[in-house]
């Protein structure tokens, strides 16, 4: 077993022939050690299609987004498309864990 302590790190290059293989070990060894460390619960979410759909009415199509500008087709919404896209991606998070168990409380009056 082994531990990294990530202090004082701005940047981190690394190149290598397989860059793909190489983000995704970095990103799952990040992700294990911000959950061990945090104690916290990562959502795996399916960023499909997030770009292309409006976080406003949810229409999908793919002439919604040209290059960084957003604007539905649908509704006529106009964002940058990362924000767009990171909003879509919260909406389905936050939908995601509202479908997860709680243990309601007990309340006496």
């Amino acid at each position: 077993m082994f531990f990294l302590k990530f202090t004082g790190i701005n940047h981190l290059a690394i190149v290598t022939r397989d860059m793909d293989k190489t983000i995704r070990f970095w990103g799952d060894l990040l992700e294990m050690r911000l959950v061990a460390g945090l104690r916290k619960h990562v959502l795996l979410m399916d960023a499909r299609y997030t770009s292309q759909k409006c976080s406003e009415c949810g229409h999908i199509y793919k002439g919604n987004r040209e290059g960084s500008l957003f604007r539905c087709r649908k509704c006529g919404f106009e964002l940058h498309a990362d924000l767009n896209a990171s909003r879509n991606i919260a909406q389905a998070g936050i939908y995601c864990l509202g479908r997860l168990p709680v243990n309601q409380p007990i309340v006496t009056t």
